[in-house]
């Protein structure tokens, strides 16, 4: 989720409660300290603003509209992507043919795909967004980062691109742990060993381990 269209949200969902200064000075606290936060950042941001007598009753108020707002959002995105996923499969599929002949890379995009489309609709749109949103939080190098979102986003293979082991692990470890932001840690302990097993019988000379 991209954090322009996220903080406007966060401005509609606390505009019925708050203006002026004090929509202000909330915009201003979720920028410098909430914004970058994956779990609970609404609850934390709610309990540090809402910490005067005047705001504390509309607290629970304030949080469902917040959820609602993100979970809109969010539901938008999904929507927008899959729109446009249909043309840029077919485009993608004849690319993907002729990607690369570097056995280890093609193992690494099964390895993720696999994960990613292993709960199928919204819940593998809702994981891929999810490795997408969050590939600047990773020390891969800029251009390799730029391709990967390219591939991820199924505009352009990954041919003719050298992926070192560690940026590849860095990809994997976002889609894991996306699985168990959604699933939990079970579940997506399942969904990795079923992946883990599926690639390395499809390239049984080639360890997938240092993947993991």
């Amino acid at each position: 989720m991209k954090s322009i269209q996220k903080r406007r949200a966060i401005e509609e969902a606390l505009t019925p409660f708050i203006q002026g200064k004090t929509l202000a000075h909330a915009l201003f606290l979720w920028d410098e300290k909430y914004a970058l936060q994956r779990n609970f950042a609404l609850q934390h941001f709610l309990r540090e603003l809402c910490d005067s007598t005047a705001l504390a009753p509309l607290r629970s108020r304030m949080l469902q509209a917040l959820i609602q707002a993100l979970s809109k959002l969010q539901d938008e995105m999904i929507s927008e992507a899959q729109q446009n996923t249909a043309a840029k499969r077919k485009s993608w599929a004849l690319k993907q043919k002729n990607t690369s002949n570097n056995p280890e890379l093609m193992m690494f995009m099964n390895f993720v795909d696999g994960l990613i489309e292993y709960s199928g609709g919204d819940l593998a749109m809702r994981i891929r967004l999810f490795v997408l949103d969050n590939l600047e939080s990773t020390s891969i190098p800029t251009q390799l980062r730029w391709d990967i979102h390219a591939w991820l986003s199924q505009m352009t293979p990954l041919s003719d691109t050298y992926l070192d082991i560690k940026s590849m692990q860095q990809v994997i470890n976002l889609a894991y742990v996306a699985l168990c932001e959604y699933l939990g840690p079970i579940k997506a302990d399942g969904i990795l060993q079923h992946t883990v097993t599926r690639v390395q019988k499809a390239y049984p000379d080639l360890p997938i381990q240092r993947l993991l």
